[in-house]
């Protein structure tokens, strides 16, 4: 089974084709898990990233463990691998022993690259059975070149000119990803 991972720029409506793409595989919410990464602001600004499971039935950490990254300066940016590498990683093991058919992964970027055994993971929740539907950052690094480049993922880029016909040219899934990427080039 593909997978399916959007790329793009900041703010150009990865989540929202993500989402719209998630409504029209019409699997039931309770089917889907994964994770959703959120900022969190201070002063009007954001200082950083947490990740939010979706329905993770397990005890939840404190918001000081479900930090992935953060700004001191709102220049400099620091990814917090500890959070990848214990709720990162349980979140993904809790996916992989659920009945989902369907595991989110918004988003994948340069935060956790130095988190080894999150990466592990995320590879191991994409050679599952389980569908992925995910967003990953278009820049390069070493983890998300090995995504990109996998044989079962296909990567399509959201630009201004396609991000608000992808949803409506997802019509049938049943024909599989790669039909889908091919109507959006």
């Amino acid at each position: 089974m593909e997978n399916l991972f959007l790329t793009g720029e900041v703010n150009i409506g990865k989540t929202t084709v993500l989402n719209a793409i998630k409504k029209k595989l019409n699997i039931s919410e309770n089917m889907i898990g994964g994770f959703l990464t959120k900022a969190f602001l201070e002063h009007n600004r954001v200082r950083g990233f947490y990740i939010d499971p979706i329905n993770y039935n397990l005890k939840m950490p404190e918001f000081k463990k479900r930090i992935i990254g953060y700004t001191h300066d709102y220049i400099n940016w620091t990814g917090v691998t500890d959070t990848f590498e214990n709720f990162g990683v349980e979140i993904l093991n809790y996916c992989l022993k659920s009945p989902f058919e369907l595991i989110i992964m918004d988003e994948l970027g340069f935060f956790e690259s130095k988190a080894y055994i999150f990466q592990r993971k995320v590879h191991e929740i994409i050679e599952s059975r389980k569908k992925v539907l995910g967003i990953i950052k278009p820049q390069r690094t070493i983890f998300m070149n090995s995504i990109k480049n996998r044989r079962d993922v296909i990567v399509i880029e959201i630009t201004k000119e396609n991000r608000d016909c992808v949803s409506t040219i997802i019509q049938d899934l049943e024909l599989g990803w790669e039909g889908i990427k091919d109507d959006i080039r």
